[in-house]
């Protein structure tokens, strides 16, 4: 056996074993094609590079049973700067130096080995055993600064731009070096080979029109629904990187957003489709429906923390295990996720979390409830959108119902001279969807919402917090008052789910035999009832916050329009509360109610993000990777490793109520072993949230324990309650 065949990478069970030239040839050539047209040459360098460290003695001692640790990595990281100019050179030097443990903290020029494992200190390590072997093997192509740089408009971009255009461009280039390292490896080491999750975009698209063939087209309202419709599918067809779908509750969004979305991806030969979704519960509702729609011919992959395949019936075992691997990297052309989910890969430095962001590129991506987008992260979830769809050959349409003015918005915290087409130009039929009228109430007492409420068959209140929601449904009359329910994340998600299915069967059994004299509906919630969830009440009420909320409650509010007269929507505070200062968003929306005859035009909706975006500009652009204090203003310095991408930072801790056999075995297993995801999400959907100051209570009185693995379980369970959830007192027990 030469030199050359010894030097190896990795070995099987059995014993044969892979080269290291082989490994490297074999990522580089997956990274080129992961790539886009200007980066292939860097990414197959990359690949060709990455483990050139395994040519050390050291390693080849380790891999045959020396128990002694290796740093490869690094090595090929100090290559890159030796054998390639700055440019390139730094994005290599990165991608491989964190191959395994994540990209890396640039850091700072004085930075030592012995002190840190920023990127600048590891390139001035040297106590290595010789890799220079990989001379006589590894072949890198040639590299163009030049045209790179002229590629991504570094040469007239701001620093503030090129720091952060610079970061998405390393964990792009990183997430397809990774993946290629990734399958390459489990290629040889477990002998699989992977199929995707592939759908048929134009029968996908002939079934959709299908369905929209079987629409009745006869009251105004559905002529309308149609007209706005058809400007949509018209616009679609003009050349642009964002679309701006405005349209309003009830004129069909989703399934015309799928129409425009399939439309493009064929005509574009897009490699995917991706919804973009803010909420669980709307992802469950559309998928239901695609799926229903498109049937066999659309393998859907849905990328969310509820959502189990395990939990799918008909699935076979072979498509479940296809459908696990397609969530690692997003191997599949018709994805439906979260958008924590998608956003915060984009901001991540981690193997595990990039690994999918390359699929990413060359789609057509929906962004549902746009005007949802994470305020703290406004600005990098707009670059983003600016960077996949002018660079990455991606195209996106934002979708809502209220439309900030992303226009001007992506100019300013994306590309400014990002192209962007309105869909949506004529707004004239907007009218014959405004089933609703606002009124607002002022300081009113629990008293008057109740008699308001009970004098319509069906009411949903709308409050700001847990406390509100429980005190109203207490005074209402609590569990012994008939046809009265409560909402709020003290329940579990499975007692929420119940609730609403009961209150959804409550409702349809209202419309179908208004004739019925019964107890009249009374639904308290908080804003949960907001995200997604599809109900129509006769009349609603929402206490002040903001527009975009006011507007989402209006939108369970003769949804279906099928009132003769508009529904009434009454906005309100409470008596006798303990008064904050209003923020920027309820003051404006209080204005607007105040001053405006109809808050539902578009006007009045720009109006309200126009000043919100005004006041919240510094939250706006806090997270933009310039602004990080270890940011040195050069790419040289980019703190991956210490940027929190974190979209969600709650302040709430969750606690396990095991009411049911199901999760008492869950939690009996927790207490000795790591759980499996499956188990977590079955802990998840019997969890419930407390604020941290109801968590100390219940500390102090000993009815909660956490244990190794960090599950928190409720250990009293008379202090929860199916109607309103957790509570800090336990029921008294009289002997």
């Amino acid at each position: 056996m030469n030199n050359q065949m010894e030097m190896i990478a990795h070995k099987r069970e059995d014993g044969t074993a892979q080269t290291v030239v082989e490994h490297l040839e074999g990522t580089a050539d997956l990274a080129e094609q992961f790539a886009i047209p200007p980066l292939k040459n860097l990414l197959k360098n990359s690949g060709l590079l990455h483990d050139v460290g395994k040519y050390q003695k050291s390693f080849q001692e380790r891999i045959q049973g020396k128990n002694i640790r290796v740093d490869h990595s690094t090595c090929g990281a100090i290559t890159a700067e030796h054998d390639f100019d700055a440019f390139e050179a730094l994005i290599l030097e990165y991608i491989i130096a964190g191959h395994h443990a994540g990209i890396p903290d640039g850091g700072d020029l004085a930075d030592q080995p012995s002190e840190t494992a920023t990127l600048s200190a590891r390139l001035k390590k040297t106590d290595f055993d010789d890799w220079s072997q990989y001379k006589h093997e590894v072949h890198c192509l040639p590299s163009d600064n030049y045209a790179l740089m002229h590629y991504f408009n570094f040469l007239n971009s701001t620093k503030e731009e090129v720091i952060d255009k610079f970061t998405f461009l390393v964990r792009y280039c990183y997430s397809c070096l990774v993946d290629a390292d990734s399958l390459d490896t489990e290629q040889f080491c477990d002998q699989i080979k992977r199929e995707p999750l592939t759908s048929r975009f134009e029968n996908c698209l002939s079934r959709l029109n299908q369905r929209f063939s079987h629409f009745i087209c006869t009251t105004e309202l559905q002529k309308a629904r149609s007209r706005i419709q058809a400007q949509a599918y018209e616009s679609i067809m003009k050349d642009a990187e964002v679309y701006l779908m405005n349209m309003p509750t009830g004129s069909g969004k989703t399934l015309c957003s799928a129409k425009c979305a399939l439309t493009k991806a064929i005509t574009e030969k897009k490699k995917r489709i991706i919804y973009v979704i803010p909420y669980n519960s709307i992802i469950d509702q559309t998928a239901q429906e695609f799926e229903t729609i498109f049937g066999e011919d659309a393998e859907i992959l849905r990328h969310q923390s509820t959502y189990d395949i395990e939990d799918k019936e008909d699935a076979t075992d072979v498509y479940k295990v296809r459908f696990s691997q397609a969530t690692e990297n997003w191997d599949a052309d018709f994805i439906i996720t979260t958008a924590v989910q998608f956003f915060e890969t984009t901001f991540s430095n981690k193997r595990s979390r990039l690994r999918k962001m390359h699929n990413m590129a060359d789609s057509v991506i929906i962004f549902d409830e746009a005007h949802l987008m994470p305020l703290d992260f406004f600005q990098p979830c707009l670059e983003s959108v600016a960077y996949l769809t002018r660079y990455f050959g991606s195209q996106a349409i934002f979708l809502t119902a209220t439309m900030p003015n992303y226009k001007d918005l992506l100019h300013r915290y994306g590309l400014k001279d990002l192209v962007i087409q309105d869909l949506i130009t004529d707004q004239s039929d907007f009218h014959y969807f405004d089933k609703c009228e606002y009124c607002d109430l002022g300081m009113v007492s629990p008293e008057l919402i109740y008699g308001k409420a009970s004098q319509a068959p069906s009411a949903l209140i709308v409050v700001n917090s847990r406390k509100t929601a429980k005190a109203l449904y207490e005074d209402f009359g609590g569990k012994d008052q008939k046809n009265l329910y409560h909402l709020s994340t003290h329940m579990t998600k499975i007692d929420i789910e119940d609730t609403i299915q009961t209150i959804k069967s409550q409702l349809e059994a209202i419309r179908k035999h208004p004739e019925k004299k019964q107890a009249p509906l009374i639904v308290i919630s908080t804003s949960l009832i907001e995200a997604g969830v599809d109900l129509d009440f006769h009349i609603a009420f929402r206490e002040y916050t903001g527009l975009d909320s006011i507007l989402q409650t209006g939108g369970r509010c003769n949804r279906e329009g099928s009132d003769p007269n508009k529904g009434q929507v009454f906005t309100f505070s409470l008596e006798g509360q303990t008064r904050r200062a209003d923020d920027i968003r309820t003051s404006t929306a209080k204005d607007l109610l105040r001053n405006e005859s109809n808050i539902l035009d578009s006007r009045c909706i720009t109006q309200y993000y126009d000043t919100v975006y005004y006041f919240n500009e510094d939250a706006m652009t806090k997270n933009a990777m310039y602004r990080h204090p270890k940011c040195g203003g050069d790419p040289t310095s980019i703190p991956f490793a210490s940027y929190d991408g974190s979209i969600i930072d709650s302040l709430d801790e969750s606690v396990v109520v095991p009411n049911t056999e199901k999760i008492q075995k869950v939690i009996e297993k927790s207490k000795y072993t790591s759980l499996s995801k499956k188990d977590y999400r079955h802990l998840q959907r019997a969890a419930c949230n407390v604020n941290r100051r109801e968590f100390e209570e219940l500390k102090q009185q000993g009815v909660v324990e956490t244990n190794q693995f960090g599950v928190t379980v409720l250990t009293n369970l008379s202090y929860y309650h199916r109607d309103v959830g957790i509570v800090t007192e336990g029921e008294d027990i009289f002997i």
